[in-house]
This record gives structure tokens, C-alpha cells and sequence, in this order.
């Protein structure tokens, strides 16, 4: 175990640190200090095969953990030993190959050595090392075997920060006696492999407090450092093989969300929340998402038409694996309801900004809930404040009053909601509702000035006098020219600012509207944060950068960049479509996301068109495109690293920025591609399939999480020819391409027009495709553009792999046009 810094793995058994609990739960409590109980197996090539993952014990002894609940829940293995983990997809060997470093070296399958392996178990592989090895004997554990298992719980405590116990304490407790719980392997690889877990669980990652994975249950999760993550994640081989995904839903579903949170002088926050469960799967162990700084004081269970009774519940220290759940009384059975109230308080939630402007922290975790973005729930909030502050929270506000010099305002959204957020500050409101869609928008503002503003000018004024040639290297991307450094950044107008912001907001609101149909709810509020480029959307609730509410004379001071200007110019957009695009529709895992993130970018490229003309739109494609196809601040494009549906595991050392290049620039290209290829210059609204297509989409997923694939039966609703293109009447090989594959094509032409005969013009030359697959295939639009921003589409070329296409017709036209161009709008994501 030389490398294994915090050695493997788990023991989640460990007691690690003391155990806040109002009431203790043995069971809980043994699992947290079990220790190796004497019992050993000699094992000598003894097979362990999990789905993917096969672990050979080549020789050495295998060590026991006591029994916990009758039942043998961990061992421990010291000797010599191999695996190998043969990946389910091509998807999956291939991003396993990009991690390893082996793409061009014939990769198959990841082999490596251990010499100690650490196992927790939920299923019967205690019974199955007994069978396979030698007889069990009873003695003291080997030094090596006790420092392996001491060196686990490390690991778990402070680098994997997940409370491992939580886990097995569901396989003991949800259904007793029951033997197909969860496998976790922990090792320390001689050759390949940083400290590692190899996981299979039933239940999905998910289980172990990583989110929004969708069910996938294999899995081989690193946490070394910036090489951390999941190396491999899947559904099980039998599985992939016949081209399902594995299903996934909470155990308990939230109908109900009643959060009552005091905020006092000091910015601490005491809460409670009570939370109305139907159950899906019996369970007695209930997990939770709460933030570490949130400390829980009291946890209280009642079933339906029952008395509140005090429960246990399960935090660690704040710093380690501070995990949250609570154990009900009994096991709670299927289809029936309960309710649970948790009682908390801490003091970093809220961090003050200066001038009244506040960050809000812990974004999805400031409530106890079980699971945010997940299945919509109703949602009541209280809010008390010192009087003389302001808060904006998702939802209307329904009652107001001032108490023993607390403001006290109650929220309720119109119908059930995905997660919950809040604004806390000095605020001034502006109001309009907009009669195109019924959607009033208030923007609201805060007039001080936050330390980010103090912060900036303080720069501003020590850059003076540096004599940096060329200029002052500011936040941006590009040093700041010397003719336009000011001493000062300036006041901030917050309220003409605030306009600029309501604009946004509604063209946003009705471009929503007329492509996708009505949102549920009839207002939608826009608040200023003062972090300086982070937007993010709530129900009914957006937050956008203090940076977005400057002048564009204001944000050549600071340096900005032309990255950082198109960030900023089409933020309150994209924030404003996840109205739509996040929350009136989810996503069904991280494969997914794109439905979210990318269908935000295409809502806001497609208000921009709309707002100032194609060149914007055809612009905003073009940025994309170099976001996708150019080696930025990366040694390899994006699109080389994954395809879009590797979400944000596409994110590693070698990529820090694949994520958002693939699933929002990609994402968002992928949209518009559908879009252009469903477009009939011809129709009085060019657009009517496209949005048909659309508002069939939003309408039969509102309130649920749409898999790609659902998205993907949508669209072929709505076939036009064009994206028939390979003439079996499905998209598959669209989705097979842009969503499931990576390539991406090189595409040019040469292509030359001639006046032929009155009022006719000869074109001629020839398009080729190279650097693609055999049964690649597009449909390369063609277009005249007669100068002056007039242009007209005169064709869609099919072509498929690498090829050439020669070109010579003669068409009737108005005029003679300037030049014949191909892929004018970007229809086509290419490499140039």
C-alpha cells in the first residue's frame, strides 16, 4: 500500500469522528466501528467477477469485519492479486483508453495489480470467499491487513468525502435478509490505477450521494487529485447489449416541501423544513442533501395519521464526510406516505458582498431535500429577515408581515417545482408584463456598490503608472488600451441598467413562447449577484452576474475579452430559457444534460437572431463552432475528447473544458442543425415544422426528465425528407453522429457562377467531404448571396464519407450573385 495515500477505500465502517445523533442507531454505530473480528480464509486464484470488474486473489489470506446485524459486511485481502475491467461500450473503453493515455495503442481492457484489497458488501460475497477459498480459521488479523483497513477509513474521511456507512446501513436496515445489495472494491494499482473504487450497486451511483447519474450502477470512480472521477460508468453489459438504460427514481418521492429558514443580523440561518414522502421502494434508511455548514439539531418522523416521534439521523464532521440521512422507526412500504422534519443552523451560507449585496451559497443544498432537479414537488416558504432587508425567493409571495422587528414573507409557486432558491439583499424593483406572453418580469437591483466594484477600481488605480507596454493587463482576455484606463470604473445606474435587463428578459420570454409554448408560471424575476460572471436559473428566480448589469464602455475598462463580452451579452438569455429548458423540463441523467444546458444556448443564439438579425445568429454559431473544433486552452479539441452524451465526465486534467464545449456549444448546435434542416424557405413561417416539432416536445415531457432517446422519438414525429437521409425513416444516424459519435468533418468548395442566358446563371465546380467515417453523411445547404446581407438557399446536398461532389446547374435567378457559398448559416457543424 506505498501509493495509497488514504488507502482504500471505505471503511465507511470507520468511526472517524465523533457521531452527532439525538438518538443513536446501533446499527449505524457498529458499522462505523467495526474492526477485522479474527476470521480468515487462505485463497489461492479465487475469481471474483462483478459485471465488468473481474478480481483474480492470485494468493494471500482474506480478513473478516465483524458482523454487523447478523451479517458479514466487509473483508479485507493482503497478498497478491490482479484486475481487469473489460469496458460494456465503445463509449465507455474509448473515454477508459483517453484517461489512460492509450488511444492509439489497440486498448481493450484495464489490467492492473494490488496487493491488498479492501471490500464492503450488501450482497452475499462473503459466503462466496468462503465457499471458493480454504477453510475459515480463527486468529489475529495481520498488521498489514489492520493498517489497510485504518488507512481506508482515511481515505473515505477526508478524500472520497462520501459516508460510505449510509450506504450499507440501506442494504442492512431497508429490507432485512436481503442479499443483492451493493459490491465495493477498493485497491491501489502497482502499474495503471491511482487509488480507485470499483462499484457495482443496484441502486445506481446515486446511492452514494452523486446525483443526476441517470441508474447507471458499474462503475470505477479515481479520487487522486485532478486525475479524480469516474474512469468508467455504465449500465450492467447485459444491458448495453440489448440497448436499454437502466431505469431510475428515487426510493421516496417529495409531493410536499414546507421550508421555514430565519435569517438573523449576523447573516446565520436556522431552519426547518418538513418534507411529504410517497414511498416506491420500501426503505427505512432516508438520505438527504444538505450543505456540511447546515448542522443538524433534531429530526422528527410521522407517518400518515400518526404522532411525530424523535428519529435518528447520521452527520459527520463538517469537514469530512458529512453525509446526511435519517432512520425511520420501521421500514417504511411501498405506496405509503409519511412526513419528515429536520431542524438545522449554520453560519456560511450567506456571504456578505458589501453595500447590502449578498452571495447566497449551498444554491441546492440550503433545505434538506431528496433529491434537487429531480421529480417536481409543491413547495411553501418562509422567510424572516431583519426589516429594512430584501429577499426574492422562486415562487409569489402570498403573505407579508413584520414581527418583533423581523420581516416575514411566505412564497408558494403555482405549481410543483424542481428545486428551491432564494436572493438576499438591498434591492430595488422595476416591473413589466409583457402582453405577448402574460409573463410580467421584474428585475431587481441593487444600488450600493459591492466590494467586486471596490475591488476592480483598486486595480484599475494600481495599474496606473506600471508602464506596461501595450497597455494593462486586466480580468480579460486582452490588456486594457492606455487611452481608456480611467481612474475610476465609475457609478453603477442600476435602474438604466435594469431596462437593459427587462429587454432581455422579455424577448427572451416571448422568442420561449412562440418556439416552445406557455410556461406554467406567469412571472419570472431577474435579481443582480454580485459574483462577477456566474448566472444561474431558478424556477421563476434568475440570478445574473453584477458584470452583465455594466455598459459595454464599462466593461472595456475592466479588459474584458471578446470571450468574456459574448459571455456576458447572452447570458441573461441563456438563464432565461432554462425557464423552459431545466425546469418546465428536466433531464434523465448527466447523459442527458444537454437537453438543458444545450437547448439554453440554442434558445438564446435563436432570441439573439431575432432581436438584431442572422448575422448575430450565424455569428453566435461561428464562436460555437470554434468552441468545439479549436484547441482551446487544451491539447486537444473538444470533440476528440467524448461525445456529447459523456456529459460532465468529458471534464478531465487533459479537458478542463470539454464539459461545457460539448454540452452546451455542441448541444446547442445540435439543435440548430435540426432546425436548418427542417427549414422550408419556401413556407410563409420557414420555422412551422421546427416548431411544431418543438412544442410537441415540451408539451409531452413538462414536469418529467427526458432521455435523449425521448427527445430523439420527437423528432421523428416530425420527419421532414431531409432528415431522412438515410431513407429507413428514422434520425438515427443524426443522433448516431452529432450526439452519440465524435466526429466531425471537413467540408469545402469550389464553386464558380457565370451568367448562362437571360435571366439563367451556370454554377459550377465541386464540394468535397474528407476526414470522415464510410457512412458519415450530410446535407451540405448551398447558397447564392447576391451582396448586402441578401442571400437565398438554393439546395441540400446529401454526401456520405469521404467524398467529392461536382456541381454544374443552371437556375433561374434575380440577378447574378456576388459568390456561391456552402454551410452560410453554419448548418453543418465542420472543422472549417
Amino acid at each position: 500500500m506505498t501509493r495509497f495515500r488514504a488507502v482504500l477505500f471505505v471503511t465507511l465502517l470507520c468511526l472517524i469522528s465523533p457521531v452527532v445523533l439525538a438518538l443513536d442507531d446501533p446499527t449505524y454505530d457498529a458499522l462505523r466501528d467495526a474492526r477485522l473480528d479474527g476470521r480468515q480464509v487462505a485463497v489461492e486464484n479465487l475469481l471474483l467477477e462483478r459485471d465488468a470488474h473481474r478480481f483474480t486473489l492470485e494468493s494471500g489470506t482474506v480478513y473478516f469485519v465483524t458482523p454487523v446485524a447478523e451479517r458479514t459486511i466487509g473483508a479485507v485481502f493482503v497478498g497478491q492479486g490482479s484486475y481487469v475491467l473489460n469496458p460494456a461500450s465503445e463509449h465507455e473503453r474509448d473515454h477508459l483508453a483517453f484517461r489512460l493515455g492509450k488511444r492509439n495503442d489497440g486498448f481493450e481492457v484495464l489490467r492492473d495489480r494490488f496487493e491488498s484489497l479492501i471490500l464492503w458488501f450488501g450482497d452475499d460475497t462473503d459466503r462466496e470467499l468462503m465457499a471458493l477459498g480454504g477453510p475459515v480459521t480463527e486468529g489475529t488479523p495481520s498488521a498489514a491487513a489492520t493498517k489497510a483497513l485504518e488507512d481506508a477509513r482515511r481515505w473515505q474521511r477526508e478524500d472520497l468525502e462520501k459516508n460510505l456507512s449510509i450506504r450499507l446501513l440501506q442494504d442492512l436496515l431497508d429490507v432485512p435478509g436481503m442479499t443483492s445489495g451493493a459490491f465495493m472494491a477498493l485497491f491501489d494499482g502497482q502499474d495503471e490505477l491511482p487509488p480507485a473504487m470499483a462499484l457495482l450497486d443496484p441502486r445506481g451511483v446515486e446511492a452514494l450521494s452523486y446525483p443526476l447519474m441517470g441508474g447507471e450502477d458499474t462503475a470505477l470512480l479515481v479520487v487522486d487529485g485532478t486525475q479524480g472521477g469516474f474512469w468508467y460508468l455504465s449500465d450492467r453489459k447485459g444491458e448495453v447489449a440489448a440497448g436499454k438504460r437502466a431505469p431510475f427514481s428515487t426510493r421516496a418521492r417529495a409531493l410536499r416541501y414546507s421550508v421555514d429558514t430565519t435569517i438573523d443580523a449576523t447573516n446565520k440561518v436556522t431552519g426547518t423544513t418538513r418534507i411529504e414522502l410517497l414511498v416506491r421502494r420500501p426503505l427505512r434508511v432516508l438520505p438527504m442533501s444538505l450543505a456540511p455548514m447546515l448542522r443538524i439539531e433534531s429530526a422528527r418522523f410521522r407517518p400518515v395519521d400518526g404522532e411525530w416521534q424523535d428519529i435518528p439521523f447520521i452527520q459527520e464532521n463538517e469537514e469530512e464526510d458529512a453525509d446526511v440521512a435519517v432512520v425511520l422507526p420501521r421500514s417504511v412500504d411501498k405506496k405509503e406516505m409519511f412526513e419528515i422534519e429536520l431542524s438545522y443552523v449554520g453560519e456560511d451560507i450567506l456571504k456578505d458582498g458589501g453595500d447590502e449585496n449578498y452571495y447566497v451559497g449551498a444554491r441546492t443544498s440550503w433545505y434538506p431535500n431528496v433529491g434537487f432537479f429531480a421529480d417536481p414537488a409543491n413547495f411553501e416558504l418562509t422567510y424572516r429577515i431583519p426589516e429594512g432587508r430584501g429577499l426574492v425567493s422562486v415562487g409569489e409571495q402570498v403573505e407579508s408581515a413584520v414581527e418583533n422587528g423581523m420581516s416575514r414573507t411566505v412564497w408558494r409557486p403555482s405549481h410543483p417545482i424542481r428545486v428551491a432558491g432564494f436572493n438576499y439583499g438591498d434591492f430595488e424593483m422595476i416591473e413589466r408584463r409583457d402582453e405577448a406572453t402574460g409573463i410580467t418580469i421584474q428585475v431587481y437591483t441593487n444600488p450600493g456598490t459591492p466590494d467586486v466594484i471596490r475591488e476592480i477600481n483598486n486595480f484599475i488605480r494600481s495599474a496606473q503608472g506600471t508602464g506596461l507596454e501595450g497597455g494593462v493587463q486586466a480580468l480579460g482576455d486582452a490588456p486594457i488600451p492606455r487611452e481608456v484606463v480611467d481612474p475610476e470604473l465609475g457609478s453603477i445606474n442600476t435602474t438604466k441598467l435594469a431596462e437593459s435587463a427587462m429587454i432581455d428578459g422579455i424577448n427572451a420570454a416571448q422568442i420561449g413562447g412562440a418556439y416552445f409554448g406557455p410556461l406554467p408560471q406567469r412571472h419570472v424575476a431577474i435579481t443582480q449577484q454580485s459574483d462577477w460572471s456566474f448566472g444561474q436559473s431558478w424556477p421563476s428566480l434568475i440570478y445574473l452576474p453584477y458584470m452583465a448589469f455594466l455598459t459595454g464602455s464599462q466593461r472595456n475598462q475592466l479588459g474584458l475579452g471578446a470571450g468574456a463580452t459574448e459571455f456576458l451579452g447572452s447570458v441573461g438569455y441563456h438563464e432565461l430559457a432554462h425557464q423552459w429548458w431545466g425546469h418546465q423540463i428536466g433531464w434523465a441523467s448527466y447523459r442527458d444534460q444537454w437537453i438543458s444546458e444545450g437547448f439554453a444556448e440554442f434558445h438564446a443564439a435563436l432570441t439573439a437572431q431575432h432581436v438584431t438579425g442572422w448575422n448575430s445568429y450565424t455569428d453566435f454559431w461561428g464562436r460555437a463552432r470554434e468552441t468545439i473544433v479549436a484547441k482551446a486552452r487544451s491539447p486537444i479539441p473538444a470533440y476528440e475528447v467524448a461525445p456529447i452524451i459523456m456529459g460532465q465526465r468529458a471534464a478531465t486534467a487533459k479537458s478542463p473544458f470539454a464539459y461545457q464545449a460539448l454540452t452546451y456549444s455542441k448541444g446547442g448546435f445540435v439543435v440548430h442543425m435540426l432546425r436548418m434542416a427542417m427549414w422550408d424557405p419556401s413556407a410563409s413561417n420557414p420555422d412551422a415544422a421546427f416548431i411544431a416539432m418543438m412544442k410537441d416536445f415540451t408539451s409531452t415531457y413538462a414536469g418529467k426528465a427526458p432521455s435523449t432517446e425521448d427527445f430523439k422519438e420527437v423528432v421523428e414525429r416530425h420527419m421532414v425528407p431531409a432528415l431522412n437521409a438515410a431513407g429507413d425513416n428514422t434520425v438515427d444516424w443524426f443522433f448516431d453522429q452529432w450526439v452519440y459519435g465524435m466526429e466531425v468533418p471537413k467540408i469545402t468548395a469550389n464553386l464558380e457562377v457565370d451568367r448562362a442566358k437571360r435571366g439563367t446563371y451556370r454554377i459550377q465546380g465541386k464540394i468535397a467531404m474528407a476526414e470522415v467515417s464510410d457512412d458519415f453523411r450530410v446535407l451540405v445547404p448551398v447558397w447564392v448571396d447576391f451582396g448586402r446581407g441578401e442571400m437565398a438557399r438554393i439546395a441540400l446536398l446529401p454526401m456520405i464519407g469521404p467524398s467529392e461532389r461536382p456541381i454544374d446547374v443552371t437556375l433561374e435567378l434575380p440577378k447574378k450573385p456576388k459568390e456561391v457559398v456552402i454551410n452560410a448559416r453554419h448548418e453543418v457543424l465542420a472543422r472549417n
